[in-house]
């Protein structure tokens, strides 16, 4: 059980994260990994704060020795790894991914300005698969079925990491289901579980596909 001093710590991290204090954001979640070493969420909120600072060497660093603490099953962790990577050896703009990251985190009301976030990272670069996942959800959204699926096809061609790759299938299975394309629709919610790299949309898909196979479609 993760000790108080070290969850208020991370809290304190937290809060100077809101109030725009990354200096004492990363002392404060250094402070609790130093109490609990083999607590996860404060080398996660560490690598990516440090990412977003441009201190990738540190990023990675916290990114790796989060990794064995990872569940079985998550691949968020090799995820960021793989952005790292892809930044240090020019195949990423980190521009592209602060514009992803602000999109993410905005509520899902603000549909325009998280589409003209995703738009501005892929003008950088266009290879960049994350923010596809993101336009196609919106377009899913405003039930724009063929241009969802092309937009995450898309992504999907550009060879994302897993748990990127089980997020546009996500959205893809859910644009075939609405699109009463049933078969494609299973065979996507089934290449999530065989993925196995992102727990909530396997979650999810383990439940389609159990639903399917209630109703007779399976």
């Amino acid at each position: 059980m993760t000790s108080q001093r070290a969850q208020a710590a991370f809290q304190q991290g937290q809060e100077w994260e809101g109030q725009e204090n990354p200096a004492e954001a990363i002392n404060a979640y250094r402070e609790a990994i130093a109490i609990e070493t083999d607590w996860l969420a404060p080398y996660q909120r560490l690598g990516v704060l440090l990412l977003e600072l441009g201190h990738y060497e540190q990023a990675l660093a916290a990114c790796q020795q989060a990794k064995p603490l990872m569940p079985p099953g998550d691949g968020s962790i090799d995820d960021l790894i793989h952005v790292i990577e892809q930044i240090q050896t020019n195949q990423l703009d980190p521009a592209a991914f602060r514009y992803y990251t602000m999109a993410r985190d905005l509520p899902d009301e603000q549909i325009d300005d998280k589409m003209t976030l995703c738009q501005n990272a892929l003008g950088l670069n266009l290879s960049f698969a994350a923010p596809y996942a993101e336009i196609g959800k919106i377009l899913l959204d405003k039930e724009q079925l063929n241009q969802a699926r092309a937009v995450l096809e898309r992504g999907l061609a550009y060879n994302p990491s897993p748990f990127v790759r089980a997020q546009l299938l996500f959205h893809l299975a859910n644009t075939l289901l609405f699109s009463h394309q049933f078969s494609e629709a299973l065979a996507a919610f089934r290449q999530i579980v065989e993925l196995a790299a992102n727990p909530r949309v396997t979650k999810a898909a383990a439940k389609q596909i159990e639903e399917a196979a209630a109703a007779g479609f399976a």
